[in-house]
């Protein structure tokens, strides 16, 4: 019963975080934070989802994300629409089904890549994420690269606007 209060309380969490976000802008000078994910995994087992939770203390909102692995190969962006930011959340979800068994079993690790701040606040500061190898319960089978770069102006060109 515990388990799905817990699941409950995260998605009303998410449910008025998104609704902040919905009524969020990004900042008109270009100042927002970017983390850049890449992943090379060779393989992973069940169905891994990503849950990383980015607290924007310029905008004082919680902004969730949610990537489900679906491939070896993924890129992401998650933006903070301010300057400063904490990661409050970096956990990985693995559900499997074991069909010979008949069994479910999930499976988290906190702390995923060691990407959260624990109070330490990001200032200016952007991420490049890349995962690379074997996604699984062994943390010696795949490695986590962050690095952190100073980047103010982070831009998304619109592909009909680099047509004549």
């Amino acid at each position: 019963m515990a388990h799905y209060l817990r699941y409950i309380g995260i998605a009303i969490i998410i449910l008025f975080s998104c609704g902040a976000l919905s009524s969020s802008y990004a900042q008109e000078d270009g100042a927002g934070q970017t983390i850049q994910i890449y992943t090379r995994l060779h393989s992973f087992i069940g169905k891994p989802s990503w849950l990383l939770i980015i607290r924007d203390l310029d905008h004082n909102q919680n902004i969730p994300y949610l990537f489900d692995i679906k491939k070896g190969n993924n890129f992401w962006v998650a933006f903070s629409y301010g300057r400063n930011y904490l990661i409050t959340a970096s956990e990985l979800q693995i559900s499997d089904y074991q069909s010979r068994k008949n069994t479910f079993k999930r499976y988290k690790i906190k702390n995923f890549c060691h990407l959260e701040s624990n109070g330490r606040i990001l200032r200016a500061k952007s991420l490049h994420i890349t995962i690379d190898g074997d996604l699984s319960l062994n943390r010696d089978s795949y490695s986590c690269h962050v690095s952190q770069y100073a980047d103010p102006n982070f831009t998304i060109v619109n592909p009909m606007s680099t047509q004549d």
